[in-house]
């Protein structure tokens, strides 16, 4: 996951899905109908935990400065993307409201378990890691690649080219753990030198080490590319790399509290039902991206095929 510049005008991904109707629209605002006519149901809303069921507020932390998944508008308060619309519509089938706050990234999972937020949200990526610490709910998948300088000719699809590279990794993202037992071991397999990770405090700074020079290359969502080759400095080029695998993504919420877990799944799979999950995702242009059995936990309980070199 990488962090850019705010600008809506940056996050209008939806023309080719919604058509010239939607030149004049962001996909939120195609999708707040969507949402509006969503009807709640009393008996989810009863699944969930007492006390928010009579405050009627989910306290929701995320760091919103990620399109497509989460950015402010232009007012620097309204948080727009698709997991807002999501988090929104799954308020809606609960009969609920989300309260969200933006905080640092690596400040959301530390923030959960503490019991300061209810949940977090922010394109998080389900592992075995973070699965012994919070509880997932898995609304969607990630597809990651590999961006360079389009002037760096060396990068292939072979991952033997990132070997002896160096890669900019923000702090707190699991890029490290792919590097470590993807990356690196195939590296070390080949007899060739391992991958240098440098890790920084932001997404903005591991950019600005990929456009400087600092880094050859770093490891992102799919989904962000028509973000990251609008704000680039310099032109960048994408790279598939068939050991980076497909991922899980999710909400979390604290290991002691599944049964707010078990209320947001089936607020999610009343969203799926009613069709609105899946106008949200290609609003945003992110059809493949759609997660079409929602589930907890699922890096453990319904596992990926491992990515084959």
């Amino acid at each position: 996951m990488m962090k850019f510049v705010p600008s809506l005008g940056a996050v209008v991904l939806a023309i080719a899905a919604g058509g010239a109707s939607a030149l004049a629209q962001t996909p939120t605002e195609l999708n707040a109908p969507i949402i509006e006519a969503i009807q709640p149901d009393p008996a989810l809303k009863a699944m969930l935990p007492e006390e928010i069921q009579k405050s009627g507020v989910i306290k929701l932390a995320t760091d919103a400065h990620y399109p497509p998944c989460e950015i402010f508008a232009e007012d620097n308060k309204t948080m727009i993307g698709y997991e807002p619309d999501t988090w929104n519509a799954i308020a809606k089938k609960l009969g609920v409201t989300i309260e969200p706050t933006s905080i640092a990234f690596d400040g959301l999972l530390p923030g959960v378990v503490s019991g300061r937020y209810d949940v977090a949200m922010e394109c998080m990526s389900d592992n075995a890691k973070r699965e012994e610490q919070v509880i997932f709910v898995n609304n969607a998948y990630a597809i990651t690649a590999v961006f360079t300088l389009e002037s760096n000719d060396t990068i292939t699809s072979d991952p033997k080219t990132l070997c002896g590279l160096t890669i900019a990794i923000p702090k707190g993202f699991d890029v490290a753990g792919i590097v470590e037992t993807k990356l690196t071991p195939h590296c070390e397999k080949n007899d060739l030198p391992a991958v240098t990770m440098n890790e920084y405090p932001s997404s903005d700074a591991t950019l600005l080490a990929l456009y400087s020079g600092r880094a050859d290359f770093v490891i992102t969502d799919y989904a962000a590319i028509e973000e990251m080759r609008k704000s680039a400095p310099k032109p960048i080029r994408v790279v598939a790399n068939p050991l980076l695998p497909k991922l899980y993504l999710g909400m979390i919420v604290n290991k002691d509290n599944m049964q707010l877990a078990e209320a947001l799944l089936a607020g999610l799979k009343g969203v799926h039902e009613d069709g609105a999950y899946d106008k949200i995702m290609d609003n945003w242009g992110l059809s493949d991206l759609k997660l079409d059995e929602p589930g907890i936990n699922l890096f453990t309980n319904n596992p990926l095929p491992e990515p084959q070199p």
